[in-house]
């Protein structure tokens, strides 16, 4: 068990995926408040997940952090987290958007 914990750790940005999911929940919202009524497509959602990774993935390297790998792999799991963990948790606090 321990050996698993120690692989999840080396292989991925915990902190890297929160940020990009809350700052795709931000512009999810910001985007949703400017459509009013009309819900937000998935494509959009896509699209707004896609340049939240773009920004936060340029972020992490110009400040110098150099394992690209595990940006990437952090940037694939980052949706799944989001919805199997983030998206209940806020849902069940009364939160999100349509």
């Amino acid at each position: 068990m321990e050996q698993i914990i120690d692989q999840l750790v080396a292989n991925f940005d915990f902190t890297y995926m929160l940020v990009i999911n809350v700052l795709t929940y931000m512009l999810i919202k910001f985007v949703d408040h400017i459509n009013g009524e009309k819900p937000v497509s998935v494509l959009h959602k896509r699209i707004l997940l896609l340049l939240s990774i773009g920004i936060v993935f340029i972020i992490y390297i110009l400040i110098g952090y150099d394992n690209k790998l595990v940006l990437i792999n952090s940037s694939i799991v980052a949706p799944v987290a989001w919805s199997w963990i983030l998206r209940p948790i806020i849902k069940h606090l009364g939160g999100g958007y349509r």
